[in-house]
């Protein structure tokens, strides 16, 4: 065998394994269409880029037939343990920065990946809320306390870069909250001032569902990594796609 052939096999199983997770993370952690908006696009490159690439380059290099059987296996235990362990890193960093709640406030949403939540604010929460989703976010509400002292400490946490979207403790349920959602929705005329480049993809997302554009708004969510439009029934606050451009 060539190294040639050694690392063009070493290539194929890296690749197996790198769609295995990255349908791990599409079906569960960031299911569209949070893919992008969560940073998951960033994790996919670094992944592909480090373990795709990692295992088959080092086999290019060092593999020679001339070696003794031991010696071929010592050096593939040894790239496999390398990979092996950048792809527990990559997948760590995936789990860790997995979307886990869609907050809304006010009159916006807010996307909240899971290392953005403290240990000791989500003991605070409510039991429903203690534990991290893992198939995809589920949806919230929030607003600052009424305890004059708990808003405080919220409003000054504020000017370190700790919003009220991470503090789990405030969060209640969605259900029964969509009518100030539709509430809170812009006309999609301003939308379409925001985006004029793309008008005409605005106007097929309506055609195509059959919308009619005087009953749809649309809310800003705001993400780490890339804000979206998040398209809902002014009547009730039905949530009915998200856009990926820009909401404000």
């Amino acid at each position: 065998m060539t190294r040639w052939k050694a690392s063009a096999i070493h290539l194929a199983i890296s690749a197996t394994i790198a769609i295995i997770a990255l349908a791990l993370m599409l079906l569960l952690w960031y299911a569209p269409p949070f893919f992008s908006s969560a940073g998951g696009r960033q994790v996919l490159l670094i992944m592909l880029g480090v373990d795709v690439t990692l295992g088959p380059l080092i086999t290019l290099i060092i593999f020679n037939a001339q070696k003794t059987r031991k010696s071929l296996v010592f050096d593939f235990i040894v790239i496999g343990i390398l990979q092996f362990s950048a792809l527990l890193y990559g997948t760590s960093v995936m789990f860790h920065g997995r979307p886990v709640f869609v907050v809304f406030i006010k009159n916006s949403f807010d996307m909240v990946l899971a290392n953005q939540l403290s240990d000791v604010d989500i003991r605070k929460a409510k039991p429903s809320y203690r534990s991290l989703p893992l198939t995809g976010p589920v949806y919230v509400y929030s607003e600052l306390p009424g305890n004059i002292k708990e808003r405080n400490e919220v409003v000054l946490a504020a000017f370190s870069g700790k919003d009220l979207p991470v503090f789990p403790q405030y969060y209640q349920p969605y259900a029964g909250r969509e009518r100030a959602v539709g509430l809170a929705a812009k006309p999609i005329a301003d939308l379409k001032k925001l985006n004029p480049g793309r008008i005409a993809e605005i106007d097929d997302a309506i055609r195509r569902n059959g919308w009619v554009e005087s009953e749809i708004g649309f809310v800003p969510l705001r993400s780490k990594f890339e804000d979206m439009a998040v398209v809902v029934n002014k009547r009730d606050g039905k949530i009915l796609t998200m856009l990926k451009m820009p909401p404000w």
